[in-house]
């Protein structure tokens, strides 16, 4: 979808009023096609092809925390840059995240007092000068190279890195996909919201459905742009306020990872209501308040339940989801999981809709929803000679995705059965330019490293 097709449903988030777009070449190619959405209130940029439709700062944020960590551009002077040629100044902006070496990254009040004062402001240089550079190359880089570059100075080492790199194959992960894959194909888009780096919108338009991405960080939906899902459009605006399209112009929504982080979700569901024609609405890995340590804004599932009354709806179990996804079978939508199994599932997944059409009984899948894109082995996987081994890259990581050991073998062979190795998430299908072809980044090895030596002095 090009941004002049996007442009058409697309509004003002402030006025309601319709967006004219106006191209505007830009000297360095490396930024890629830029413009302006003009309406009568307010003249929005649109950087290296994603439209930045928000009035309000774009803050660099802390994925582990959502603490605002350092101040970015205004949407207004990134408009005035890209109309005076200057584009690639805000896209560097946007892209270059403050430094917060290890180890002041594992305490809160030094990592904090750290992105302040001379520090700050020359980590803040050096970050601009190296994403710069990386810019000068982008086409030879991937998807794992701009993780392991924003990550880095992350709260504790690594872990966003490895949330969002190690994505494919995690519990939760499949068992969204089972509940995308009984949506029928239709010619109107999916909507994706708060998107992140658009791992759903690649299996999504992998099988051939257009789809639409929004989320308030710029970083994520860049990178999922040009090396996650190239074939989606992106929209950089806040999923919490009111969303820039136009009525009744998607097909259905997703909501995945995302909706227990909402203050106001009546209001959310009302806006997906006005934006899509007749649902469905899939929320997907909703934390659940009666398990574990409650984060954010979670609910129980009858508090979820609630606020979605006013359609017809199925609330499911992760348990539910994965016993019948590891079966080759689609969700049993005739009914919800039993009330016990919801309460006691630490996420939580629902469908709703206006009728009836979906809440069937969804037999076996025609292929293997994890199987779009190229197949190859998963970056999880450590590949040496003809045997590839599972380790977990982090123990936070290990302590939220421990049932992967239930279906993925800790050694396995290349030579094995390939339909095996599918269906044991071995081999999974990746975006062409996610992952890098020789070796991991040196960020990333430097914390394995790390990892294996605390796994060897601590006492067992």
């Amino acid at each position: 979808m090009t941004i002049s097709e996007l442009s058409k449903i697309l509004q003002c988030p402030e006025c309601g009023g319709s967006l004219d777009f106006e191209s505007v070449p830009q000297a360095e190619s490396e930024v890629g096609g830029c413009g302006l959405l003009r309406c009568s209130c307010f003249v929005y940029p649109v950087l290296d092809g994603v439209p930045i439709l928000t009035q309000k700062r774009l803050l660099h944020r802390s994925i582990a925390d959502d603490r605002a960590i350092a101040g970015g551009p205004f949407p207004n002077d990134l408009a005035k840059r890209i109309g005076e040629g200057r584009a690639i100044d805000g896209l560097v902006d946007l892209l270059a995240f403050p430094v917060c070496p290890w180890p002041l990254n594992r305490i809160g009040a030094l990592r904090r007092l750290s992105l302040g004062g001379l520090h700050h402001r020359l980590g803040l240089g050096y970050r601009r000068r190296r994403v710069r550079r990386m810019l000068q190359h982008r086409d030879q880089l991937t998807a794992e190279d701009w993780l392991a570059a924003f990550y880095w100075h992350a709260p504790a080492p690594f872990d966003p890195f490895n949330y969002f790199f190690f994505r494919f194959g995690q519990p939760r992960h499949l068992a969204t996909l089972a509940l995308l894959a009984v949506l029928p194909q239709s010619e109107a888009p999916l909507l994706d919201l708060a998107c992140g780096y658009g791992h759903f919108l690649h299996t999504v338009t992998a099988n051939g459905q257009a789809a639409v991405g929004l989320d308030q960080n710029f970083h994520q939906m860049w990178v999922a742009r040009h090396y996650v899902a190239p074939q989606g459009a992106f929209v950089c605006a806040d999923a919490a306020s009111t969303l820039p399209f136009q009525d009744n112009v998607f097909s259905a929504a997703l909501c995945a990872d995302a909706f227990q982080y909402f203050k106001n979700k009546q209001a959310v569901l009302g806006n997906l209501d006005r934006c899509v024609v007749d649902g469905p609405f899939l929320i997907a890995c909703a934390g659940n308040r009666l398990v574990g340590s409650p984060d954010s804004e979670e609910l129980t599932p009858k508090e979820y339940t609630d606020l979605l009354n006013i359609w017809k709806w199925r609330a499911l179990s992760e348990e539910d989801m994965l016993s019948r996804y590891f079966d080759h079978l689609g969700p049993d939508l005739r009914t919800s999981s039993a009330t016990e199994d919801l309460d006691a599932s630490r996420w939580l997944y629902f469908l709703a809709a206006k009728d009836d059409t979906l809440f069937r009984d969804h037999d076996a899948f025609d292929a293997w929803p994890h199987a779009a894109g190229l197949l190859d082995v998963n970056p999880i996987y450590e590949v040496g000679g003809d045997g590839i081994r599972f380790q977990f890259p982090s123990p936070w990581y290990k302590a939220e995705n421990q049932a992967m050991r239930n279906y993925m073998p800790a050694l396995a062979s290349l030579q094995n059965d390939r339909d095996v190795l599918l269906a044991q998430c071995v081999l999974v299908g990746l975006p062409e330019r996610y992952s890098r072809t020789n070796g991991r980044p040196w960020p990333v090895q430097a914390n394995r490293r790390l990892q294996n030596c605390i796994r060897y002095l601590k006492p067992s």
